[in-house]
């Protein structure tokens, strides 16, 4: 199922299918589902979390990392009950949901500037494959990674020209526990003319991509 499938569905359909998230065999419509549900939230959010932000002294930067962090917790909890919301109407309930979670993200995200960054504020955004030649690559191990790299190379070219920068961008600035630097996550959205909610699906596209490729064509 295509997530415009489900462009019309109700919210109260798009929570349910979102909760079988856990579901191996669901899974793929709870992604759909979560993908609609985010777009038809998203701009809302944003202008929200900007006004959360604004009224504490935090930039867009900080709002825009806050707005999908807020989605990422729907996703992974996604317990709204109409009954005990004080909204008349359902949309508006999971509008006010969204904000209080929000609220209580913001803490943690404005506590993690004064981590360890392994990000120097150099990163750009990557247009392009690194020309193998240029990888340090051992000879033992050239044939295998010249595999794999045209494998990926051809899995990009069947990817549209946002889907594959964001892959490349984030395939060679993503560090594990840590997200992209706020700076080049801005030029990202800049660039590409998408919300943050929209690269992170793309991102998720691309590099399904990429991995559907290497998993029925590698072994050949």
């Amino acid at each position: 199922m295509s997530w415009k499938e489900l462009e019309n569905d109700s919210t109260e359909n798009l929570i349910e299918y979102i909760r079988w998230y856990s579901d191996p065999e669901l899974k793929d419509t709870a992604e759909d589902a979560f993908r609609a549900f985010c777009f038809r939230f998203q701009l809302d959010l944003a202008k929200k979390c900007e006004v959360i932000c604004y009224n504490l002294g935090h930039g867009k930067d900080i709002a825009h990392d806050l707005a999908q962090r807020t989605f990422e917790r729907f996703l992974k909890y996604p317990k709204f009950d109409f009954t005990k919301s004080r909204s008349k109407d359902f949309d508006t309930g999971v509008r006010l949901y969204l904000y209080g979670i929000a609220q209580r993200l913001l803490l943690n995200l404005y506590s993690e500037q004064d981590k360890f960054s392994p990000y120097s504020g150099d990163e750009g955004i990557v247009y392009e494959l690194l020309p193998l030649d240029s990888l340090p690559v051992k000879a033992e191990q050239r044939k295998e990674v010249t595999a794999r790299y045209e494998l990926i190379k051809k899995a990009l070219d069947r990817l549209g020209p946002k889907h594959k920068v964001i892959y490349l961008t984030y395939q060679r600035y993503q560090e594990k526990g840590f997200k992209l630097p706020r700076p080049l996550t801005e030029k990202l959205r800049t660039e590409l003319e998408l919300t943050q909610a929209t690269i992170q699906f793309y991102k998720k596209e691309a590099y399904d991509k990429v991995q559907e490729y290497l998993e029925i064509y590698a072994s050949k």
